[in-house]
């Protein structure tokens, strides 16, 4: 389980104007971990994705969600989202596996 993961079982995720519930930032921060996983080797650590690319593997990941809520993926997508979800994201764009 990701060190994070119960903190956003009770506390709300948000930036700007976006905010994402504590449930949903729960579920949010799990398939961001699937989707690291998923990219690493059996004894590798996860290595850093593009946040765009990330995005785009999370559409297909949830393509129900993109498609009931068109733009919501691309808000949560947001680095200020994605670096409270507990996985920092560099200035070059890059999400790390923490």
């Amino acid at each position: 389980m990701h060190k994070n993961m119960i903190y956003y079982s009770q506390n709300r995720v948000q930036s700007n104007n976006f905010s994402l519930r504590a449930r949903d930032a729960y579920d949010t921060a799990v398939n961001i971990q699937h989707l690291f996983k998923k990219r690493t080797g059996w004894f590798s650590s996860p290595k850093p994705i593009k946040i765009d690319d990330l995005c785009k593997d999370y559409k297909e990941l949830c393509p129900d969600m993109e498609s009931s809520f068109p733009g919501e993926i691309d808000k949560i997508f947001n680095p200020d989202i994605i670096t409270q979800l507990g996985f920092p994201v560099d200035e070059h764009g890059m999400v790390h596996f923490d």
